[in-house]
């Protein structure tokens, strides 16, 4: 029997295993808060192996959003909801617990009628509202907001609160010596601004009956934030004062994000040891949290005395029957989780709700994969990303199907992992590939129109999409992604990068790194604008560190033996000297049989050979056609 398996009691709750599901913002709510059955469905899908749930946080005040569309727990009305909520978590023999966070000066900026509250007006480095400082009143109001939404919390079933005291949020803002330059009793002393947190925990533990747990920030990973020695001084005060268990973060959504968030360049792991430092000073359970999305983490946690119980976020938004995998219950591969942050947050900001790069089944829990009553017969053409998808899904829904790859599987892909700090996205394709082979016939040679009108019903064209062709007078040789390749990788070289997409600027990184002397000619003034947010200022700052040369407003005019010529702005500029070039505006769809099948049989585009876009446009354009057919 494993730990992970094992029962464990917390406060006056016993858990069925120690697995719980970490708070992530899902955007599936309504302006008034209200829960919603997309929300019902998401957790119903994945209430089957967790020991407790933690749905996203909480809003205690209208005016205290985070996400305009986020769940609330500021009057009573919302009881009913937050009830339906509860019993959907129970249904399987989950615990419910409640997280409740008042994000002070991290209130959302976009949304209108928001409050900017904090223990001082300072704003936050990275942006944002000034806050106003609060008094004695708005002090008393804001625990008012948390006690009240506790007593709710239990009146509509929760087993467990879990109160914010991390992230940057307002309780870590009094904590906060950089934050926080009071002059009375909620400032100054470590005592004084540890005061309105422990306020605000005995409050709760007076008016219920449920345990309450904590969440901080072991570290909040800047030079004047807060740190292990002050968070384990923290949990040792939080034992005293009757908190139940400890959970264990790390970063501030203020000055670290990409820590808050566990962006797939920050270390794995490393949270695991601030958690194993706090369990050696308390007696309470202590939970681990952060990349735990391999299927050996949770055993080596617990194994290793690092935590008590580990909490898993995105990795349940990857595979909503993770746990069940790790524990044995289901014996299929984990699809994985890569920590890009494209679906997860990119889908939350884009206003669409949470989504994900790998699973396209997210937010839409109440399609059914339904089996077919008459199979046909499938040619998936093209393995990348959208052909091995759509296979899979058209192979779990009972038709029969062949796919068609002329070179590897994986597709563009294969470059896309290459790049600095995005070597976990070769999880992804391993495991298409992985399953693909173990499932689908595949034959690797070039598909002719003429074999694929006589031998299948249906034609699912994957072909992908190809780079566009520079019209670049005297440019006769140019590379494009392909130079990404170990082997054709030059160095210490003088090349031209044209186009300042965030292909063409991890490519300029990349040949960097390799002792070139690179140069981006971008037409317009920023630098990879849509790529993720977090990804994209690493990068920048790699740039930025490198020295790697951007010429802006600018465009290549022609080439003229080693020297290319620009209009910079409507003046002439040149380069000289030039070893090689890569030429990255663009791709263009490759669909060219198309319009022969069409003629003869049923034929559906996916991916980018229906329209450019990224891996989640592919997976997800495959998903949906692999149900319609």
């Amino acid at each position: 029997m494993s730990l992970a398996s094992e029962e464990l009691v917390i406060g006056n709750r016993r858990l069925k295993n120690r697995f719980i599901m970490a708070p992530v913002k899902t955007g599936y709510g309504t302006k008034t808060g209200e829960v919603t059955d997309r929300h019902l469905q998401f957790y119903r899908r994945r209430n089957k192996y967790l020991g407790a749930i933690t749905p996203e946080p909480f809003y205690l005040h209208p005016t205290l959003r985070e996400l305009p569309v986020q769940i609330g727990i500021h009057n009573d009305n919302m009881i009913t909801g937050l009830r339906k909520l509860a019993d959907v978590i129970h249904e399987n023999g989950s615990l419910a617990i409640a997280h409740l966070n008042h994000p002070g000066r991290m209130a959302n900026p976009n949304i209108p009628g928001n409050q900017y509250l904090s223990s001082s007006d300072q704003v936050c480095a990275t942006g944002g509202k000034q806050p106003i400082a609060m008094d004695n009143e708005t002090i008393a109001d804001a625990q008012a907001l948390f006690q009240n939404a506790a007593v709710r919390a239990q009146e509509a079933g929760y087993d467990f609160i879990e109160l914010q005291f991390g992230h940057g949020y307002l309780i870590a803002q009094f904590l906060s010596e950089n934050v926080n330059n009071r002059a009375d009793r909620y400032g100054g002393s470590w005592e004084n601004r540890l005061r309105f947190g422990l306020e605000v925990l005995e409050r709760i533990k007076e008016t219920i009956s449920i345990p309450v747990m904590v969440r901080l920030s072991a570290d909040e990973i800047f030079p004047k934030g807060l740190k292990l020695d002050d968070m384990i001084r923290l949990s040792v005060a939080l034992e005293q004062k009757g908190a139940d268990a400890i959970h264990v973060s790390s970063g501030s959504v203020c000055e670290t994000p990409p820590w808050y968030f566990q962006h797939m360049s920050i270390p794995k792991g490393k949270t695991w040891e601030f958690a194993a430092k706090i369990k050696s000073k308390v007696a309470i359970p202590v939970i681990a949290v952060g990349q735990i999305n391999e299927r050996d983490d949770p055993e080596k946690i617990l194994k290793d005395g690092l935590a008590d119980v580990v909490a898993i976020g995105r990795p349940l938004i990857a595979d909503p029957d993770f746990v069940g995998k790790v524990l044995g219950d289901i014996r299929s591969p984990i699809r994985p989780c890569a920590c890009c942050l494209e679906g997860c947050i990119g889908g939350i900001r884009s206003g669409k709700g949470l989504m994900c790069v790998v699973n396209p089944e997210v937010g839409k829990e109440e399609k059914k994969l339904e089996k077919v009553t008459k199979p046909k017969n499938v040619a998936v053409v093209g393995g990348g990303l959208a052909g091995m998808e759509a296979a899979l899904v058209l192979n779990e829904r009972g038709h029969k199907v062949t796919l068609f790859e002329k070179k590897n599987l994986g597709g563009l892909f294969n470059l896309a992992y290459r790049a600095p700090r995005k070597t976990n996205l070769e999880k992804f394709k391993k495991y298409f590939v992985d399953e693909v082979t173990e499932k689908i016939d595949v034959i690797f040679e070039e598909a002719h129109p003429d074999e694929l009108i006589a031998h299948y019903h249906t034609v699912i064209l994957a072909t992908g999409s190809l780079p566009k062709i520079p019209n670049i007078p005297g440019l006769k040789e140019w590379h494009w992604a392909e130079i990404l390749e170990p082997d054709k990788t030059p160095k210490n070289k003088r090349g031209v990068i044209v186009g300042g997409g965030f292909i063409g600027a991890e490519i300029a990184e990349v040949l960097e790194k390799n002792g070139n002397d690179v140069t981006i000619i971008k037409r317009s003034q920023e630098i990879a604008p849509r790529m993720e947010v977090m990804s994209r200022n690493f990068l920048l700052k790699s740039l930025k560190e490198l020295k790697v040369k951007i010429v802006t407003g600018a465009d290549v005019v022609r080439k003229k033996g080693g020297t290319l010529y620009l209009s910079i702005d409507g003046k002439e500029g040149r380069i000289e000297n030039v070893d090689f070039v890569v030429y990255t505006k663009g791709m263009v769809p490759e669909n060219s049989m198309e319009n022969r099948l069409k003629e003869k049989t049923e034929v559906f585009l996916i991916g980018d050979c229906k329209e450019v876009g990224r891996a989640m446009d592919a997976i997800h354009s495959a998903y949906e056609c692999a149900l319609s057919v």
